[in-house]
């Protein structure tokens, strides 16, 4: 049996909106606050080209606002479900884990806070450095972050030859909703 195979004999039960598309299932994370928040700063950017990736891709909706800013998207996620949400409205999607069935992307969205994670936020963080490593940003390309100010992480402390380009923070109540718009700088070739 391929990944195809898998994918589309997959099932579930998915419920899909139209404009913009994304579809859902009990096993597939329905937009919410964090999605919107990634949006948001999605939009803010200019148009950048080459490959956009989004990185536990869920419903599949921010591929509609990232497919603005890029030549070509794909949403990458563990869940054939998701992968088969993407597929529903038309997007391409791959089933793997972070990035690793890519290469560099112009555009990378990582939405953190819900990993697939117990209520012990240290479990949870065990993740957030394995996922960190696994995104791959071409030189001059935009990384956008969403994450929970639950985690005791610093994203921003991890990756190396980042700039912050923008911030914003959505109060939650008991949690803050945290998004970067982070910049990979040139490598200094001498």
């Amino acid at each position: 049996m391929t990944l195809r195979d898998l994918v589309s004999g997959f099932n579930c039960d998915l419920v899909c909106v139209e404009e913009p598309c994304f579809c859902w299932d009990d096993s597939v994370y329905k937009p919410a606050e964090d999605t919107w928040l990634a949006w948001e700063l999605v939009e803010e950017l200019p148009y950048v080209g080459g490959l956009g990736v989004d990185v536990g891709c869920g419903s599949g909706a921010l591929l509609n606002v990232i497919s603005k800013k890029v030549e070509r998207v794909v949403g990458v996620d563990l869940n054939p479900c998701a992968v088969k949400a993407c597929k529903s409205c038309g997007f391409e999607a791959l089933l793997c884990s972070s990035m690793s069935c890519l290469r560099e992307a112009d555009l990378v969205v990582a939405n953190l806070p819900y990993l697939p994670c117990s209520d012990d936020m240290s479990v949870c963080e065990s993740y957030l450095p394995q996922v960190l490593e696994g995104l791959k940003v071409k030189e001059n390309g935009y990384l956008i972050l969403i994450y929970s100010s639950l985690t005791t992480i610093d994203p921003l402390r991890m990756l190396k030859g980042f700039r912050m380009v923008m911030e914003r923070k959505v109060n939650m109540g008991m949690e803050e909703l945290i998004g970067m718009v982070l910049r990979r700088e040139p490598q200094n070739t001498l």
